[in-house]
């Protein structure tokens, strides 16, 4: 609140126990937050760094990228035809430079997943037929490579699946998050609007069994000098995976921490 816009760098850790080629147990955040900030401002800056990193490395690095695109390429190979991606690494990162990123609701993307053909044909591992689900990463990657054909900004989810200190909407049904779409790996940045006012957040929490006791020291934020206020995070590690095209994220960080793994 006393500076404006402040940002952290440093290692996030997961409980979750996931064995994906997407995901570590330790990996690196940034983490951006502006005081004065809505959601909407907390978008435009997310869309901005990116493009802002993507075009970089494409300047500074451009022999680099066309040696992993070569190198993608012959990965790719050795895939069925269906599993192999439809744009080389370039062009993927072209798609996110030269696209303003869309911007759409949950609801709106819910319904246009639930009438798709590809719901409609039972091509998706999980089916959408009703509000309220959390959105898969083969549901990310519909919306971003088949139906908008850019990258895709998806805001306002259901409360009930986003943590507490999301802003609150005056439907009470959803908050003010935002998660930012990707081609090839889904969600790429996570972020939202914080609750600013005090009773509302009390209220939430109370509702989510957070004990309110124990965060004591978070709520004074809110009661002594609060103001509107957003960030979000974007994985360090994933966004090394997307410009340099490998496929797993283990092989972009020097030491990677997987579950029932810490040879480090």
């Amino acid at each position: 609140m006393a500076f404006g816009d402040i940002y952290t760098f440093g290692p996030t850790f997961r409980a979750e126990n996931s064995n994906t080629v997407r995901h570590l147990a330790e990996f690196w955040m940034i983490e951006p937050e502006m005081a004065f900030y809505d959601l909407n401002d907390n978008a435009n800056l997310a869309e901005e760094l990116l493009k802002y990193v993507i075009g970089y490395a494409i300047e500074k690095c451009g022999d680099d990228i066309e040696f992993l695109s070569q190198r993608l390429l012959e990965e790719e190979k050795q895939k069925p035809q269906l599993e192999r991606s439809e744009m080389n690494l370039v062009e993927k990162l072209k798609f996110c430079l030269d696209n303003n990123f869309e911007r759409v609701t949950y609801t709106e993307a819910i319904a246009i997943l639930r009438e798709s053909n590809h719901n409609k044909k039972k091509k998706f591992q999980y089916l959408i037929n009703e509000w309220g689900v959390d959105l898969q990463s083969e549901h990310e990657r519909y919306l971003v490579e088949k139906h908008f054909k850019k990258p895709v900004i998806l805001t306002d989810y259901p409360k009930n699946i986003k943590a507490f200190y999301m802003r609150q909407n005056d439907d009470g049904k959803t908050v003010r998050a935002m998660d930012i779409l990707f081609p090839g790996i889904g969600e790429i940045v996570g972020g939202s609007q914080r609750e600013e006012r005090l009773e509302k957040l009390e209220t939430r929490m109370k509702e989510m069994n957070i004990p309110v006791e124990e965060l004591g020291w978070y709520l004074d934020t809110r009661r002594f000098g609060a103001c509107p206020h957003a960030g979000f995070g974007l994985g360090f590690e994933r966004l090394v995976l997307f410009v340099t095209g490998m496929t797993n994220i283990r092989d972009v960080i020097p030491f990677p921490r997987t579950p029932n793994n810490c040879e480090f």
